[in-house]
């Protein structure tokens, strides 16, 4: 809560502190000189550094006390929140302090600036070249913290791995800015008007003067501490770890793209089974890993050359294939070609051996290592592993980077239909399922955790030791944590649930258990068996925010749902979508995963979203899910007019999460609305009972398609067309609404609707389309989706006819209504949904 609270104000040299320094370090330099009596003051027997120290501090004092308001913000909004673990020592040290120094610097920069010019408007404009050269010059690849003035690496926060060792770059930088800011003091005394002469050459003239005897000494000592810690922040930045701007970035990605895209179509076997030893050294931070897989030749022909890639900051310390020599070595790419002297025949098994290490020593420039860290380790096994041939993982994405390096303005996925891509999943190319056996070792105070059962764990000296064997086949994408966990478990209907967890943040823990256990309940009974005994979510630091689905296990981000609170049952329940999400991937994308091309990620993401909602559904009552539904409208509208990609139909969607995720729980909630949740389950069943574990070829949103529209009926052959193979929208509006009592104490209520229909291109496009179908019509006592709305407050909510254009529509109820509309819980896509249901007039 603390970090939330206080990350709108972090970052070195804000916008807000340069401008504060700006304006009072030429008001207090130059404010005595605008007076008369400037030169009585000048002549007084005053040092120097009487007039340098009282401004700089002054400056320094007022960005200070900007950081001790946010502070006092922030406590006030915990404790207006009923949060009373203040954590005070954090506030202090992990943000007052820093920020403190950093902000110093600022003021130390401003009135030197101030000191040197001849007037102060000229010392404001030197503060704003400033700060416009902190802002271009990493555009223009000069990024390095030595010199940029007052730069540190980052300090991400965690309340996990707390500061980790991310602060230790930061504070040696802060050390080198700060013997340099002392040197700038040094040089703002020396410099200092006195009198009528305002001139700089003058003063330049004297400076050597003025830098002798105590001056001179502590200005050796500054420059000393400088340069020496220049030299070390140096050798960690640029010797112990490779120093790389973001265009270096650019320029490795555009080469690794022109040199080994080739490669691409390259037959290769695939991995059948793994075996890692993973060696975890968090404190280091350092991970070992020695493997070897099982490769099978599944292509139908011989192969005469293996392709192995690596991540690029891996080091290889071995790698050896049955039967094969080195043929080829990309250093820079890190990536490998082994030749066969005997080609690996079609059925044919070889093995592949491995050593990798990935390891940080010092602290880089930027990029510090932030999955292997003190405590919260979360790494997968891309990151460690050797991965066989070339894909276009990694590879450049912005369209004006790309041209600007002489490549094609963006790398499409295969279409839907293409019979080549169906023999690889959009999980990995390089294996279908496969069985694992994992080994972790991490310290002893720590629990190892990867995919699997876990078969051993033993305590060696100060090394813990824990195995981990998979018995139902799996994609080849797997996770291995380690930390200080308290752990929540119960059995439930034969599956060990648990909950992996910092023990600081129990908060959602039971919420995550009830997640587990009602989305088993509707998955098992409405889908297939779940295919492991053991279903694991598992905190990591708050360095990214998300969740991920492994073989059961699903790592967790502490910022996404740990530290939040949801008691108020008024808020969208995330623990519990997000939870459901994840073990939805269970079934879509760890039974069944779809082929590498268009429509991939709607077999995965958008069942998945649509798995979840339905368990949102039983447990909340369908008068609930308007709030779901109102979030996913929301985020795929807005998400519409950003895509530099043509925006593909559902069926057809590619690298769009707005469209997978938020429309795809759109389409597909409308869907059992309309044809019935039942209809479309069976569908479902269908797609597992075909491809659940199979391999190639994968399932696409053909397969899918094709099971849905035997499960509908005649008259929703239309719809479905709409929602999967078109994108199209609706605007429709309440713009009246009336009730009038009868005579007999009933109410007679008519409503006034707009409605328009219309279909959009892939560039945003619309034509309007004629309109007849079925929507609900909604009477209520309460605004739907609004606080305090139940299902109590439902008087009506029936299906009628809308057309295209104005209709009005008549309803008798027992009890007047208070507000009333079409679509009410936003069901459709509907451009504006917020004025589909008004206040009922009398």
């Amino acid at each position: 809560v603390t970090r939330v609270l206080l990350m709108p104000l972090m970052g070195s040299f804000g916008l807000i502190p340069m401008i504060i320094a700006i304006y009072y370090s030429g008001e207090l330099v130059w404010r005595e000189r605008e007076r008369k009596t400037h030169e009585i003051i000048d002549a007084t027997p005053v040092p120097d550094w009487a007039f340098v120290a009282p401004k700089t501090l002054a400056i320094a004092l007022v960005l200070i006390s900007t950081l001790l308001v946010s502070v006092f913000a922030a406590i006030i909004s915990q404790l207006a929140h009923g949060y009373t673990h203040l954590e005070l020592g954090k506030y202090l040290l992990w943000y007052v302090l820093p920020q403190a120094v950093d902000w110093t610097l600022l003021a130390v920069l401003a009135v030197f600036l101030q000191a040197i010019s001849p007037h102060k408007f000229i010392g404001w404009g030197l503060m704003v070249i400033y700060l416009v050269t902190t802002i271009t010059l990493s555009s223009l690849g000069f990024e390095h913290r030595l010199y940029n003035y007052g730069a540190v690496t980052d300090t991400p926060f965690s309340d996990m791995n707390g500061q980790g060792k991310f602060w230790i770059g930061a504070w040696w930088l802060r050390l080198y800015w700060s013997a340099f800011a002392g040197v700038l003091v040094l040089l703002a005394y020396g410099l200092w008007r006195r009198g009528t002469e305002t001139r700089l050459w003058p003063r330049l003239r004297r400076l050597p003067h003025r830098m002798t005897g105590k001056a001179g000494a502590t200005l050796a000592v500054a420059l000393t501490v400088f340069v020496a810690s220049g030299a070390f922040i140096y050798v960690n930045t640029n010797i112990w770890n490779d120093y790389r701007t973001s265009i270096d970035g650019e320029k490795w990605q555009a080469d690794y793209e022109k040199t080994l895209l080739p490669f691409e179509n390259t037959p290769q076997p695939k991995i059948v089974s793994m075996v890692l030893d993973v060696d975890l050294d968090p404190h280091a931070p350092r991970v070992t890993t020695k493997g070897s897989y099982v490769l099978e030749n599944r292509t139908g022909q011989p192969l005469r050359e293996i392709h192995a890639r690596f991540d690029r900051d891996l080091e290889v310390r071995g790698l050896s294939i049955e039967g094969g020599r080195s043929k080829m070595t990309y250093d820079r790419f890190n990536y490998r070609i082994f030749a066969f002297d005997t080609p690996m025949a079609p059925g044919e098994r070889r093995k592949m051996s491995f050593i990798t290490e990935r390891a940080q020593q010092g602290f880089p420039n930027s990029g510090a290592e932030s999955r292997v860290v003190d405590n919260g380790t979360f790494i997968n096994n891309l990151e460690i592993t050797p991965i066989l041939g070339m894909s276009r993982d990694g590879l450049l994405v912005d369209r004006a980077k790309r041209r600007k390096y002489g490549l094609p303005a963006e790398r499409r996925m295969a279409p839907l239909g293409d019979v080549a891509s169906r023999q690889f999943n959009i999980l990995r190319k390089d294996s279908d399922w496969v069985s694992s056996d994992i080994t972790v070792t991490t310290v002893a105070d720590q629990t190892p955790i990867a995919p699997g059962n876990k078969v051993s764990d033993k305590v060696v000296g100060n090394r813990r030791v824990a195995r981990f064997v998979t018995d139902a086949p799996i994609e080849n994408f797997v996770s291995i944590q380690s930390a200080r966990y308290a752990i929540s478990r119960e059995t439930y209907k034969g599956i060990d649930l648990a909950v992996y967890y910092d023990a600081q943040h129990p908060w959602n823990v039971d919420r995550m258990k009830g997640a587990m256990k009602a989305s088993l309940d509707y998955y098992q009974a409405e889908f297939s068996p779940y295919q492991f005994r053991h279903l694991r979510f598992l905190e990591f630091p708050d360095y990214a925010q998300f969740a991920q689905a492994y073989a059961g296990t699903m790592p967790w981000s502490e910022g996404l749902v740990f530290i939040a609170n949801y008691k108020d049952p008024e808020k969208i329940d995330m623990v519990t979508y997000v939870g459901a999400h994840e073990i939805g991937h269970q079934w879509w994308a760890h039974q069944v995963v779809g082929a590498n091309q268009q429509g991939g990620a709607m077999l995965s993401e958008t069942l998945a979203q649509y798995s979840a909602l339905m368990v949102m559904k039983r447990m909340y009552g369908e008068s609930q899910i308007r709030k779901f539904l109102k979030f996913e409208l929301d985020s795929y509208l807005r998400a519409r007019g950003g895509d530099v990609l043509d925006e593909q139909p559902l069926y057809k969607v590619e690298s769009q999460p707005y469209v997978y995720y938020r429309k795809g729980s759109l389409v597909m909630y409308r869907l059992q609305n309309e044809i019935g949740e039942a209809a479309v389950n069976r569908a479902l069943r269908k797609l597992i009972k075909t491809y659940a574990f199979k391999g190639a070829p994968y399932a696409t949103t053909l397969d899918f398609m094709a099971a849905i529209r035997a499960e509908a009926p005649a008259d929703k052959q239309a719809l479905i067309t709409d929602l999967f193979e078109k994108i199209t929208l609706y605007d429709l509006k309440t713009k009246a609404a009336t009730v009038k009592k009868r005579a007999d104490g009933r109410f007679d209520v008519t409503l006034t609707i707009e409605a328009k229909k219309l279909y959009a291109d892939g560039k945003g496009k619309e034509t309007e389309a004629p309109m007849n179908e079925a929507l609900e019509i909604g009477l209520f006592t309460a605004e739907p989706g609004k606080k305090g709305f139940k299902a109590d407050n439902v008087l009506l909510y029936e299906r009628r006819p809308i057309r295209s254009g104005v209709q009005t529509l008549t309803f008798t109820v027992d009890k007047a209504p208070r507000f009333a509309g079409v679509d009410s819980y936003n069901t459709v896509i509907d451009r504006n949904g917020d004025d589909n249901t008004v206040k009922v007039g009398g």
